[in-house]
């Protein structure tokens, strides 16, 4: 008797975790393909790269008037602050 050789499957983006109801897997510039594996995992990472910078940035954002480093006590917070010095001391 012949064994039956399993074919192995094609990897499918749309069945990976993170897909999300009501939209499924949402892809709307067709970035992955199916059978790609490496190039979704490649995008996978970086949009977690670049998620992680934007929390910080966030963060970053709203912590900014609140904390003055010694020094830079009397710099004005937002734009201001790479306009006038000591702020313009790093360009």
């Amino acid at each position: 008797a012949e064994a039956e050789v399993e074919k192995p499957q094609t990897f499918d983006p749309a069945k990976q975790l993170g897909t999300t109801m009501p939209l499924g897997f949402f892809d709307p510039l067709n970035f992955t393909k199916v059978g790609d594996e490496d190039g979704f995992r490649k995008l996978r990472i970086a949009e977690m790269k670049h998620g992680r910078v934007a929390m910080m940035a966030a963060v970053g954002a709203i912590i900014q008037p609140l904390v003055h480093f010694p020094g830079f006590k009397d710099v004005p917070s937002g734009i201001e602050a790479v306009l006038s010095p000591p702020g313009t001391y790093g360009f």
